[in-house]
């Protein structure tokens, strides 16, 4: 018969083993298997935005479990939508290479080896272009349809089944349906929602340009500021053609000499990531361009990536880009303040629920332009990035947070401390904030000193705050002269608004 300490000791042991189990998620970080290529150790991590959603590295240091002594009360999601079919741009850049090799080969003068010994046979991976350009992919809707899964299952006091459930989403493209971002929050909704998405989610597909009332007042703010479209094809965008000039010519010549019949360009060579990151996620499978490039070529790309998006429009942009978002940013953070289990306006006079998650889909440009007005990138966290070498040490690398289904995370988290005077313990309570970019922590170089790295919500409230109001005007820095526009924007009213002209409905199937 087994001793009364072995039976306590066995029951401390269940007891603990019991307790390590509860909060252990089963949601895997990423939705996909990131496989080696013969030529590179990890392919599709060095596609940048063009790869599949992937958990980010730690950059600093902190873990992304909620501290000790806190519990997430409230956050807000804005993600990119999920891994898609190519734009018809760069379908007929692809079909263009694909004529001209078979064109050598029709013509008898192709002969490729190595790792371009596949090229004779291959053609582009989209069966039906008419059907599929711009679309999600399958890859897609299964990133759209875990994140669904995985927030659930993180925080499972935000929602009860049979209680309506809203997100919102850029409309971006028309009709509806054809929007890969919509695509997304009904793969997400799906995911969240599961069998009973139908009968109690909603998307809300925001119109950027619907109306007079969403300027300065959507998921998309650039699309209705004339001086961020007048700059965008500016100076700034140069940097990552100087930078490509300096590593495409060693890997155009070392290419090339693996094959006869056709002279591969400097813009073929920069297709070509581009093939090994969209061919995996839209079959499946790795690509067989993935075998094409060293890491260390690779990586030249990803940089290049780099200095597209932060130049172009990210912090480094010489448009009002790290405004755009300050009016969405200082309204999201109200609605933060405010706390959960606030009532929104409904249509037809009613009120809705708004949720303790707040979801909202869009672009890869907004998570640019989102993240160049947080604060997190701003020069006490990195410096201007280098366009003559690759900044090794660099936070801002696209690859960890604008990838397919890239997500900036806002979460509220509710922690306690406890003083004790005059041996009298008082227990007090603060609400804080934390970012995290693929679920990865970042942190604000003012304001790091909170539980994992957070800010109190107060005073990063207090920072976008003064942030937006030292920019001034949305009107003013976007030069919006079109008739009857508000005269000041709404930021992110929609969040709590479902009155808005600017706003339709969408099932999730």
């Amino acid at each position: 018969m087994a001793s009364i300490k072995s039976i306590a000791a066995s029951s401390l042991l269940f007891a603990t083993l019991s307790t390590a189990c509860i909060d252990q998620i089963l949601a895997p970080a990423d939705d996909i298997v990131f496989a080696s290529s013969s030529s590179a150790k990890d392919p599709l991590a060095w596609a940048g935005a063009n790869s599949p959603y992937r958990a980010g590295p730690d950059v600093y240091g902190i873990p992304n479990d909620v501290p000790d002594g806190c519990s997430v009360k409230q956050a807000a999601y804005i993600v990119r939508h999920g891994s898609r079919f190519p734009d018809s741009g760069a379908y007929n850049g692809w079909v263009a290479i694909q004529e001209r090799i078979q064109a050598a080969k029709t013509a008898g003068n192709l002969t490729a080896k190595d790792s371009l010994s596949f090229i004779g046979d291959w053609k582009t991976v989209l069966t039906n272009p008419t059907l599929q350009i711009a679309q999600e992919s399958m890859t897609g809707y299964k990133e759209g349809h875990d994140l669904g899964y995985q927030l659930r299952a993180r925080y499972p006091d935000f929602y009860e089944d049979g209680n309506q459930f809203y997100v919102w989403a850029n409309q971006y493209a028309s009709p509806i349906n054809k929007s890969r971002v919509v695509q997304t929050a009904k793969a997400f909704m799906q995911g969240y929602l599961g069998e009973f998405a139908d009968a109690y989610g909603t998307i809300v597909s925001v119109n950027s340009t619907g109306s007079v009332n969403a300027i300065g007042n959507s998921l998309g703010p650039s699309d209705a500021c004339p001086a961020f479209a007048s700059g965008a094809g500016g100076s700034s965008f140069s940097n990552d053609t100087d930078f490509e000039a300096l590593w495409t010519p060693k890997v155009m010549k070392r290419i090339n000499a693996l094959v006869d019949g056709v002279d591969f360009t400097e813009s073929d060579i920069l297709q070509m990531p581009y093939l090994c990151g969209f061919e995996s996620q839209i079959t499946g499978r790795l690509s067989p361009w993935c075998d094409v490039f060293t890491d260390e070529e690779l990586e030249y790309y990803e940089y290049s990536q780099d200095l597209h998006y932060y130049y172009g429009i990210g912090p480094g942009s010489t448009t009002p880009t790290n405004l755009l978002f300050l009016p969405f940013l200082n309204r999201l953070m109200q609605l933060l303040q405010a706390g959960p289990d606030q009532q929104g306006k409904g249509v037809n006079g009613s009120t809705f629920d708004i949720p303790k998650l707040i979801m909202a889909f869009l672009n890869d440009n907004q998570i640019a332009e989102l993240t160049a007005g947080m604060g997190i990138f701003d020069s006490g966290a990195q410096d201007r990035l280098p366009i003559d070498k690759i900044a090794k040490d660099r936070i801002y690398n696209v690859a960890n947070f604008i990838t397919m289904r890239g997500t900036v995370a806002f979460e509220v988290l509710n922690c306690t401390s406890t003083s004790s005077s005059h041996g009298k313990k008082t227990t007090s309570y603060a609400d804080y904030i934390r970012i995290l970019l693929n679920d990865a922590v970042y942190t604000l170089p003012q304001c790091k000193d909170g539980p994992g790295g957070s800010c109190l919500l107060s005073e990063y409230a207090s920072f976008i705050s003064k942030r937006n109001a030292a920019a001034g005007n949305f009107n003013d820095y976007c030069n919006v002269t079109t008739a009857g526009h508000p005269a000041i924007v709404g930021g992110a009213s929609f969040f709590s608004d479902l009155t808005l002209d600017f706003l339709q409905f969408v099932a999730p199937h």
